[in-house]
């Protein structure tokens, strides 16, 4: 799933740009007008990547906030060749959370890219393996296995139990599994998530898994153990 986006730029007309932009790329954005406003949506909401127009000492502040108050959160500053020299010197971002003004758009999202793909690596970095019974998953390789004994898991089948695996014994409804899972929400008369379910149910026990999927009627699966 695309993360989902604060973004803050003092040129309306850019900052629609951007957006819409970004927008069509599949990333959810909550467009802010004012630092007020930012913060605002901030206490309100959680953001994955925060992309800021970098152009005067308050901008330098709110980052500096952002960075104490959300260090989950990534950042990214538009900087102009004018502001740069006196404005960086007053911002905790290192130089490759900024990007230098203009730029086309493209370039953008490029860096948004490779901040989500240099924090979900650090992320999967400090994970521990998820084990339920003989189960075991390490979402680093993106690998399962039983007892030791690989399970040979398609993409989407790896997602699906690592899903259920992080939520054991309790119930996953359909509604969380297809946008997590299959990336889009679940349709009334949907049923592909059943035939990976299917799929799972059969390599798990063809490894001998002590843990089994059961079905929760009217509400979605759980992993057993």
């Amino acid at each position: 799933m695309h993360p989902k986006i604060l973004l803050l730029h003092h040129d309306s007309v850019f900052e629609a740009l951007l957006a819409d932009f970004l927008v069509f790329c599949a990333y959810d954005v909550r467009p802010v007008y004012s630092i007020e406003d930012a913060r605002r949506y901030c206490q309100a909401d959680s953001f994955d990547i925060a992309v800021i127009d970098l152009a005067n000492e308050d901008d330098c502040s709110f980052i500096n906030l952002l960075t104490a108050e959300h260090p989950g959160m990534g950042i990214l500053a538009l900087v102009t060749p004018e502001s740069r020299p006196a404005v960086l010197s007053r911002c905790v971002l290192p130089p490759e959370q900024c990007i230098d003004l203009p730029t086309p758009l493209v370039n953008i999202l490029n860096k948004i890219k490779a901040l989500v793909s240099s924090r979900e690596a650090s992320r999967l970095e400090s994970l521990e393996p998820i084990r339920a019974g003989n189960l075991t998953i390490n979402e680093q390789s993106a690998t399962a296995n039983v007892n030791g004994q690989p399970l040979n898991l398609t993409n989407t089948e790896f997602a699906l139990l690592r899903l259920l695996a992080q939520n054991a014994n309790q119930a996953v409804p359909k509604d969380v599994i297809y946008p997590n899972v299959l990336g889009r929400p679940h349709g009334q008369f949907d049923r592909a998530i059943d035939v990976h379910i299917s799929s799972v149910r059969h390599k798990l026990q063809k490894a001998k898994a002590d843990v089994s999927i059961e079905s929760v009627r009217g509400v979605g699966y759980r992993l057993r153990h």
